[in-house]
């Protein structure tokens, strides 16, 4: 099972929270529907979604569409968020087979940039391999660090982050 959690926007408190398929979702205090961000279609000052769940394949699939979900109500463009998406993808996927206990997935929007962090208990790090042409696996961290801006382990956490260009206000 998916245990929720709320969490603070950094910057402010908290002004609404929505269940977004099956992960807990904040707003900025700051953020308006009415607000010239959110008319241009641009993501406000910052959300944050976060799920917590016990290693399981098939959350892989839920955490694709739960992503999926919340970058579309945060206003991020389809290109960006399909790229996230797979990221978010890739580093559940590596935390459920590699990890150890919970697994926690964040998703963070603030202006142009999104943050992917993906937890569990293993202190090892994430490391970037070279699969073989026939091997079923191996290719995840590498893929994160072609598609990402950025990316670190730190053993327990690993994270990576999409910057893009905001739409003309």
């Amino acid at each position: 099972m998916t245990r929720l959690q709320e969490e603070t926007p950094p910057g402010g408190g908290i002004r609404s929270f929505a269940d977004v398929a099956g992960m807990s979702c904040a707003r900025s205090v700051h953020e308006d529907r009415h607000s010239t961000s959110a008319r241009a279609g641009i993501p406000a000052a910052s959300h944050g979604c976060q799920a917590a769940f016990l290693p399981d394949l098939a959350k892989v699939g839920e955490m694709r569409q739960t992503a999926g979900a919340f970058l579309r109500r945060c206003r991020v463009s389809e290109p960006v968020a399909g790229v996230v998406v797979l990221a978010v993808s890739e580093l559940v996927t590596n935390a459920v087979i590699h990890g150890e206990g919970e697994v926690v997935l964040r998703i963070t929007v603030v202006v142009d940039v999104v943050r992917v962090s993906v937890t569990d208990h293993n202190p090892a790090t994430a490391v970037l391999k070279e699969a073989g042409h026939d091997g079923e696996s191996g290719r995840g961290i590498r893929l994160v660090d072609a598609i990402s801006d950025a990316w670190e382990s730190s053993g327990k956490e690993t994270w990576c982050e999409f910057r893009y260009a905001r739409a003309a206000g």
